[in-house]
């Protein structure tokens, strides 16, 4: 199928890029031996939400390297190549994004590891367990989408990576006092499709399934509206100077 032979493409492309690659490795390690150390002054190394707080963040910390994704395509000058050819350039485009998010998910794994090593408490991974990593997936990946397409706008959109990463995290309720968190986070899965999977890998609360699904279709409208306009000023007024 050419969708998958186009993601390997992408991802190996990806990949070959030594920031990337170390962004999330280290990104999910600083983030765990930070919280290991207070677990360990406070004796709390049997809470699993040490490590799954940091397979989280460093999955979103991938994610949000889609914020340069096709402005950087367009200053290699490839990405005039993506779209005008036979395959439809909207799953041209999203073959480019979904690595980011994809490869985001080796954080999991890697602070499970460490989690091991260290002798923090894990807790059962269950099926329900691996379905709330792949709805957290789904959500950064819808996410992703729109921060690229939108920054496709701006001349800057390289430089807005770091700025998009730990707010949105915050807003979603991965860091925080519970007291504090819980009445954000009851309006924010309403918007913010994260935060549902958010709560329920670290919280223990049921899954909002209403919530996570109006979420996901609030922001597919937000990318078709963005699309749209950016198909106007690229076709209509020769804007943006993308093909």
């Amino acid at each position: 199928m050419r969708f998958i032979r186009l993601f390997l493409f992408h991802l190996r492309d990806y990949l070959s890029d030594q920031y990337f690659v170390w962004l999330v490795i280290t990104s999910t390690c600083s983030i765990f031996l930070i919280q290991y150390t207070i677990a360990y002054a406070s004796h709390d190394l049997n809470n699993p939400l040490l490590w799954r707080q940091s397979g989280i963040f460093g999955t979103w910390t991938s994610c949000t390297t889609v914020a340069g994704c096709i402005s950087f395509e367009k200053y290699k000058g490839t990405l005039p190549y993506l779209l005008n050819s036979k395959y439809d350039e909207r799953l041209s485009l999203i073959t480019l994004l979904l690595p980011a998010s994809s490869y985001g998910l080796f954080s999991f794994p890697l602070a499970f590891v460490l989690a091991k090593i260290l002798g923090v408490a894990t807790g059962p991974i269950t099926g329900n367990f691996i379905l709330l990593i792949l709805l957290l997936w789904l959500g950064c990946t819808i996410m992703g989408i729109l921060i690229a397409a939108f920054l496709t706008l701006s001349p800057n959109s390289m430089l807005y990576e770091t700025l998009i990463g730990t707010p949105i995290l915050l807003v979603a309720g991965l860091f925080g006092n519970e007291a504090v968190l819980k009445p954000l986070t009851n309006i924010a899965q309403w918007f913010i499709p994260i935060t549902a999977p958010i709560s329920a890998l670290t919280r223990n609360i049921v899954f909002n399934w209403a919530a996570y699904i109006f979420s996901l279709i609030f922001w597919l409208f937000l990318i078709a509206v963005t699309v749209k306009k950016i198909n106007y000023l690229v076709r209509k007024k020769g804007a943006l100077k993308i093909i």
